[in-house]
């Protein structure tokens, strides 16, 4: 017969549609046909169309695939669900949900219903053509709601399984860090809130792999991996200004110090999500010298007391042009230079905290200083930031202008800071983290 072993597709289907009805026709003006045979023509041809509409592949999920579902899987609601599997026929519908958490396609929605078409799901809410693997969970990440995107740099090892090495919330669309955490545990281990592990990555590549699209992220690679192409970029984007940089240059800074973990996991600080573009001058001065306090600070209070850092970037840097303050995107709309660059560090079993913010600014002028500092500045009492405070240059504009604040203040200026993990913190002079624990 005709339609045996075919696999049609809609365009088939129709055409087998209008085909039946069309021989309907024509069999009811032809006198020489009997009645037997046009019943007979047409029950085969409708046969032809429902062997077709049947055949269209189905969605099929095999849970026990790694390779075949994507990471954080959804919860999938379907009465084919069977034995590890789901098979959905063409046409039927079907929900994926992340519970409390949100899609990494659709930051704004926890949930979708889909209906199985040609094993692909047609999104009832947008009509995209989606493959199972694009309809992933975002990584459970404390503090990060939508619209930004969380994720986890992750490890597996066969001593103690599936290690949390750091946790990043992130603005995808603009390409910019809201914040990094990581702690001082053993092993530099992160305590995440409860989830699954099931489909834990073998290496800090495979997960780095996975947590950005992949245009999104050669586009940062290409951007952060050439400095002289960077401020190539930079120069030509301000030429028709004639501004005098002064020998400064912007460089790919790091948000989290290598410093901050254990030699077999600093690899986690050279992957392009931890990049942000300083200037020079700021970069090798009090950035610098902030990283290695806290480094400090985190070796030392080990054997005494669990520490969390938070570190991350604020509002958008500019030049003072002739025409006035032009802001700094490396590309329209997208990777901005931050104007700050924060690190907030915590002892939640002291319930003490101190934030630190370096002015990613060399040009800072006399006149400037006062709105450019955020809070009234604690640094000249805080002893753990010894590289910090040593010749005082943290009052340098030059290498990044500096200042402490007591992390109530600071979160009401900076949100991207979350207020929910300093909660515990007394307000005022006895709330500040200013000891060292050597």
């Amino acid at each position: 017969m005709w339609c045996a072993g075919q696999r049609l597709s809609q365009r088939g289907l129709r055409s087998t549609a209008r085909a039946a009805l069309r021989f309907r026709n024509l069999s009811y003006t032809h006198k020489h046909i009997g009645a037997e045979g046009n019943k007979m023509r047409i029950i085969v041809l409708f046969t032809c169309f429902q062997i077709a509409f049947l055949t269209e592949a189905p969605c099929v999920i095999e849970l026990s695939c790694l390779e075949c579902v994507p990471d954080n899987m959804p919860l999938v609601t379907s009465h084919r669900a069977a034995n590890g599997s789901v098979v959905v026929p063409a046409g039927e519908q079907l929900t994926l949900s992340c519970g409390g958490g949100r899609l990494l396609a659709y930051p704004l929605r926890s949930e979708l219903v889909a209906r199985c078409e040609d094993a692909r799901y047609r999104l009832a809410h947008d009509s995209s053509l989606r493959h199972l693997l694009e309809l992933g969970c975002q990584e459970d990440v404390e503090h990060c709601s939508a619209p930004y995107q969380g994720r986890a740099y992750q490890t597996r090892d066969a001593a103690r399984g599936v290690s949390h090495l750091a946790a990043l919330c992130f603005d995808e669309d603009s390409w910019q860090e809201r914040f990094a955490h990581v702690s001082n545990a053993p092993h530099n281990a992160l305590r995440l809130p409860a989830h699954s592990e099931r489909r834990a990555p073998l290496t800090l590549l495979g997960n780095f792999n996975h947590m950005f699209d992949a245009s999104t992220r050669l586009a940062a690679e290409h951007l952060y991996s050439d400095e002289v192409r960077l401020n190539r970029r930079l120069r030509e984007m301000f030429k028709h200004d004639q501004y005098n940089f002064a020998d400064q240059r912007l460089t790919s800074g790091k948000l989290l110090s290598g410093r901050f973990f254990d030699d077999q996991n600093v690899r986690v600080t050279e992957f392009v999500s931890n990049a942000v573009p300083v200037w020079g001058s700021v970069a090798r001065g009090n950035l610098q010298h902030l990283h290695a306090d806290v480094a400090a600070l985190l070796a030392a209070a080990r054997d005494h007391a669990p520490l969390h850092v938070y570190c991350g970037t604020h509002g958008v840097g500019s030049l003072r042009t002739a025409a006035g303050p032009r802001p700094l995107f490396l590309k329209p709309g997208r990777f901005p230079v931050p104007k700050y660059v924060w690190c907030v560090v915590h002892d939640e079993r002291a319930a003490r905290a101190l934030a630190v913010a370096v002015t990613n600014d060399p040009f800072v002028s006399v006149s400037e200083v006062r709105d450019t500092v955020a809070c009234e500045s604690a640094c000249g009492r805080v002893r753990w930031l010894r590289e910090l405070r040593a010749h005082r240059r943290y009052e340098t504009p030059l290498y990044g202008l500096t200042f402490c604040c007591e992390v109530h203040n600071f979160t009401a200026l900076v949100p991207e800071m979350p207020p929910q993990v300093i909660r515990a913190v007394p307000r005022g002079p006895d709330g500040m983290l200013t000891h060292s624990y050597q």
